[in-house]
């Protein structure tokens, strides 16, 4: 019934699809992107800031030590280095043993035998960069996907911190009222009070900055709005009269709690919570920027935009551009989805 009143919202729907698209492809990025290196941090000078759509061959060379063997997951959680490396040239040519060949931007060629590079019978590899390259001359679409994944992971890290605070906090002090309540209220009312980003700056300050303390720090920050919409709701559920029913049957607290009221709040606290998704992305973001956040040379979207956004007013603006679009995508997504989700948990509708 849900679903089927979910359905006709088509923007909800559009922003669904294109939520789990972005999920898969960010999830399984370092299988699909050019650059699989961890962190994709491979970086090519030479080939900074390229346009949309630039091509280039590279030279697969032999590295000199071998690259240790990766299971799958770690390849699809952190990515792997390659066991050859890429270089970037203009031309090449072969003649007896050795192919002679002239990297990017270079006028003089330089010989090798053979044996040095990875496959003789493909010597060359042909790559391109759909979004161009950024500053240090890193793949922007490696990036963008791999961010993406940060992006989306910080929101849900963050809302399951967020409902399991807020659900908490807002049932007890609905239910049990009085010093319960007061005490709640109390924390609620200290938190609420201060700036958002502020706090969370000051809560990386205290427990470092790096993946996992971002996802603590957004989640511990986004729970408030929650606790106090779910204690509302719990205030006027437990006054009813099926309620009171179970208390006088002798239900225990726990029970009521939870088969009792908690099933008919649960469509506020998923509006709620994909709220928070999109704020929690927004926030990772404005830290990032602010380098309160994921830390070089780590990617995120934030970082992304920080890093570019002096190119705008140049012709290389694609590369704060697109991380901008990528975060308005997530967000104007999720956005749809709780309207959506709204729609279907209103009868009224």
């Amino acid at each position: 019934m849900i679903w089927k009143r979910f359905k006709k919202n088509k923007l909800a729907v559009a922003g669904l699809v294109f939520m789990i698209l972005c999920i898969l492809v960010s999830f399984f990025g370092y299988l699909i992107i050019p650059d699989h290196s961890p962190d994709v941090n491979l970086m090519y000078p030479d080939l900074a800031r390229k346009r949309p759509g630039f091509s280039c061959n590279y030279l697969p060379l032999k590295k000199g030590d071998v690259a240790p063997d990766v299971s799958l997951p770690e390849k699809v959680l952190f990515g792997w280095n390659a066991d050859y490396e890429l270089v970037p040239v203009d031309s090449f040519f072969h003649k007896s043993d050795s192919v002679f060949f002239r990297t990017y931007g270079n006028t003089l060629f330089t010989g090798i035998p053979h044996t040095a590079l990875v496959h003789k019978e493909k010597s060359v590899i042909r790559l391109t960069s759909y979004l161009g390259t950024d500053r240090f001359g890193r793949d922007l679409l490696s990036r963008l996907i791999i961010g993406a994944r940060v992006s989306i992971s910080v929101g849900l890290v963050a809302v399951l911190i967020s409902v399991i605070i807020g659900l908490l906090m807002g049932l007890m002090a609905g239910y049990y009222r009085g010093k319960v309540d007061a005490f709640i209220m109390w924390i609620i009312n200290i938190i609420w009070s201060l700036p958002t980003l502020m706090f969370i700056i000051a809560l990386t300050f205290a427990i470092g900055k790096g993946f996992w303390q971002i996802f603590v720090a957004v989640g511990l920050t986004t729970w408030v709005e929650l606790a106090r919409i779910v204690r509302g709701q719990v205030f006027a559920i437990r006054e009813t009269e099926y309620i009171q029913a179970a208390k006088v049957l002798g239900f225990s607290d726990l029970r009521i709690l939870l088969k009792h009221i908690l099933p008919n709040i649960w469509g506020t606290v998923i509006i709620l919570s994909v709220a928070n998704f999109a704020s929690a992305i927004l926030l990772e973001a404005g830290l990032s920027f602010l380098g309160q956040g994921l830390q070089p040379p780590s990617p995120s979207l934030g970082q992304m935009i920080k890093e570019n956004y002096a190119f705008i007013v140049f012709e290389a603006s694609h590369l704060a551009l697109f991380p901008g679009l990528m975060i308005a995508l997530l967000v104007m997504s999720v956005n749809f989805i709780g309207n959506g989700l709204r729609d279907a948990f209103d009868v009224n509708i």
